[in-house]
């Protein structure tokens, strides 16, 4: 599957904007770990629905409104999408060819082993055993990363590894969109996963009646649903790595699209295309900030490690912050939120510290190991960034 290498364009620092990767997701990461401490926090992370539209007076407390953007901490997710496409797809194009072999075993090596030493350790945790048929069950659905096509496995072990699973099948779809970028330019693969998105949608819409409840897990997790938005960051890498702006750098677009992001989860059937709309407003700031000609400040230099550690502290956050909430002995009966905001900075750098580990031990030695096993023909310098 090989083409003619595409050229660089103008790109004066590539470890500056290698460190950008890692800005975006110490960003992405730090919204999705505070959306799961509000949510743990007032025991919901997100207003109810009375008819088609939110029902404001469902809110938990009046603090609730106070911490209540925290609640679009799951723009992190849709982040974490973007950074991938463009990662992945930037490392295909500088090597000039895709080889599909080579790439799912770099795959395999950069998401597998630190996914699977945290697996172990949450279904040791749960209790989880081969013995019953439903521990099995949850097992093999995770270790072959398909729990998200069954309501009862999704959120079952870790309420943020489906995202991984998704990731994992977005993969496996590469190689189509490769195919599709070469016989209808990246462009038209671009429109061609956002009309199987809303088909998707649509079909969802037509055949589960209830899916924004009982199935909302199963269905907004199928892949052709977030194949546009993963598709979106690698159509930014197509034209960033050919020093092209693949989008208005109207300051008006940015704000019309923000508005129409936040407008669109206070309506049932708008909240329907939010996930796609905030990745359609995010790719438009983050096409800002990669070309942004301005050097690095402090704030970034301080997410820098922070996205460096992200995947592993996506892995292991979700299922501790109930835990650290509670028994971190610290301003203990104080009334909430404001007992975990006093705790919050505490548990935060307890969770840090384990996912640095987390990076430095088994991150860094898996992806060593894949490198020792099958040597890469050349310099990847994107695809190791590709990962939440």
């Amino acid at each position: 599957m090989g083409v003619e290498p595409v050229a660089v364009g103008r790109i004066a620092d590539r470890k500056l904007h290698l460190r950008r990767i890692d800005v975006l997701r110490g960003l992405a990461i730090l919204a999705v770990v505070l959306l799961h401490w509000f949510g743990a926090t007032f025991g919901v992370d997100h207003l109810q629905w009375k008819g088609l539209v939110r029902d404001f007076g469902s809110a938990p407390s009046r603090s609730f409104w106070f911490f209540y953007p925290l609640s679009f901490g799951w723009m992190g997710v849709s982040l974490f999408f973007l950074i991938s496409g463009f990662c992945i797809h930037a490392s295909a194009l500088q090597a000039g060819e895709l080889r599909a072999g080579r790439f799912f075993w770099r795959r395999f090596w950069r998401i597998c082993p630190p996914y699977f030493v945290w697996l172990a350790f949450f279904a040791w945790r749960d209790g989880l055993s081969f013995a019953t048929a439903e521990g099995r069950a949850q097992i093999l659905s995770h270790v072959f990363l398909f729990y998200n096509f069954n309501p009862a496995w999704i959120f079952a072990i870790s309420g943020a590894f489906w995202s991984l699973a998704v990731e994992a099948q977005l993969y496996l779809l590469y190689p189509i969109l490769w195919w599709m970028r070469r016989r209808w330019t990246m462009r038209g693969a671009l429109l061609a996963t956002l009309a199987l998105s809303l088909l998707t949608r649509l079909v969802a819409a037509v055949f589960f009646a209830d899916w924004s409840k009982d199935f909302s897990g199963t269905v907004w997790t199928f892949p052709t649903m977030l194949w546009f938005d993963w598709t979106l960051g690698a159509y930014l890498a197509e034209e960033f790595i050919a020093g092209r702006r693949a989008f208005s750098r109207s300051v008006l677009l940015r704000l019309a699209a923000i508005l129409v992001l936040v407008s669109s989860t206070f309506w049932k059937p708008g909240d329907a295309l939010a996930f796609s709309l905030s990745s359609c407003a995010l790719v438009l700031l983050v096409e800002s900030y990669l070309w942004r000609e301005q050097g690095e400040s402090v704030a970034e230099r301080l997410l820098v490690p922070l996205g460096l550690c992200s995947y592993s502290l996506y892995l292991l956050h979700y299922p501790f912050i109930p835990d650290l909430l509670h028994r971190i002995p610290v301003a203990q009966g104080m009334p909430e939120p404001w007992h975990a905001v006093t705790v919050f900075p505490i548990a935060f750098a307890l969770l840090f510290a384990a996912a640095y580990v987390s990076y430095l031990l088994v991150e860094r030695g898996s992806n060593r190991l894949g490198r020792i096993l099958w040597p890469p023909a050349g310099k990847r310098v994107w695809a190791n960034h590709a990962a939440p």
